[in-house]
């Protein structure tokens, strides 16, 4: 053997060597290939990076595009007893929010019928029916101020109760109170106390629109928390030793909740981020099975425009993305099917100096704005 081959070999070697230390791996030996601390999904530990200036360099070549990932890949199936303290799918699902930027949950085809969403049918449809009672109601009194409430003729508008940010309008944000639980402070009636965004939501709902969104908040409440326990539970800034998943003891609060209604013939969003801030993750839940007829909601994990991430989910399942994931609402090309789903965006929480939990809305999508109450 030559000098020359030898050396090869030895170079060889020490590529291989450096190619294992890209990995991170925690005490069960799990394999994490990303450069952001993340945990394992076997006994939740925090895994230690392992890796020089060199190796992150190289990593950094090895961009994920949505060319190589589909729906499956960013989904966690929970199992039927996913309430059980053992199970890991909190970790799995705060892993892949941090590696994407976005994680589906879904129900386990072994334990239900594969068209069944995590949140029940009943459940679901009784949202829906309160979502087009309370868009009927609010573009009713629009309507009686002169202004289209299509948003086609007269443009975007915003209320406190309803918001068309779009051009070409047809695309609906109806803010609700958070109706989950009383971590939002809350008291007495929801209708009137609750604050979302950087206010009241103005016109109260009917009993009937506030016990159809009721439950499906409470049945939100429920799973997401666990998820993004796992996903801050861990983070250095994190000092608070005693914060569990329990309502106002979580380490998250919602920021703002309601519906997005996306009517046929309404246009594609531009892409965009629904804010700058870390601390936000949205959480989407789709009212009725999703096609791309329906104007879904895709996502862009690179540069490339042309590389779209479009989960198509059953109705009742759960969508969780980061706040400053790249997306966009398709365009809704049916001839007569709304997509409604239901949305709440869950904010990290914060302590003051004194210790007290510190609260406030996403006022960066939810400013001041004039309401329909009194019409």
């Amino acid at each position: 053997m030559t000098m020359r081959c030898y050396c090869s070999i030895r170079l060889l070697a020490t590529l291989i060597i450096h190619a294992f230390a890209l990995t991170t791996r925690c005490c069960h030996s799990f394999v994490l290939p990303s450069a952001t601390p993340l945990i394992c999904s076997s006994c939740g530990a925090r895994a230690q990076n392992n890796y020089d200036g060199v190796t992150q360099q190289l990593m950094s070549r090895q961009a994920v595009t949505a060319k190589e990932i589909d729906t499956e890949t960013i989904s966690v199936a929970l199992p039927s007893n996913w309430r059980d303290i053992d199970h890991n799918w909190p970790i799995q699902a705060a892993d892949i929010l941090t590696r994407f930027g976005v994680v589906a949950l879904t129900s386990s085809p072994s334990n239900n019928n594969s068209n069944t969403g995590l949140i029940s049918t009943q459940t679901i449809d009784r949202a829906n029916e309160s979502a087009s009672s309370r868009l009927e109601d609010m573009q009713t009194r629009i309507s009686k101020r002169g202004v289209d409430p299509n948003g086609i003729e007269d443009g975007p508008y915003r209320f406190a109760e309803i918001i068309c940010r779009d051009e070409g309008g047809l695309r609906y944000d109806v803010p609700l109170p958070w109706l989950g639980d009383d971590s939002n402070g809350s008291t007495g009636d929801n209708n009137r106390d609750d604050q979302v965004g950087s206010g009241r939501i103005g016109a109260p709902l009917t009993n009937m629109e506030k016990e159809g969104v009721a439950d499906l908040h409470k049945a939100m409440n429920e799973i997401v928390p666990h998820v993004l326990e796992a996903l801050w539970s861990g983070d250095e800034e994190d000092n608070n030793d005693d914060i569990t998943t329990n309502n106002d003891s979580s380490n998250s609060y919602v920021a703002a909740s309601g519906y997005l209604i996306n009517k046929p013939g309404s246009k594609s969003q531009n892409w965009h981020k629904d804010g700058p801030d870390a601390g936000f993750i949205d959480c989407f839940v789709p009212l009725i099975d999703l096609n791309e007829e329906l104007g879904p909601t895709s996502f862009r994990l690179d540069d490339d425009e042309d590389d779209e991430l479009v989960p198509m989910l059953n109705k009742g399942n759960i969508l969780l993305f980061d706040y400053r994931t790249i997306h966009r609402g398709q365009g809704n090309t049916s001839e007569d099917t709304t997509r409604t789903l239901a949305y709440a965006v869950y904010r990290r929480r914060e302590l003051d100096g004194d210790g007290t939990k510190k609260e406030s809305g996403d006022v960066h999508n939810f400013p001041a704005a004039l309401t329909l109450e009194y019409d």
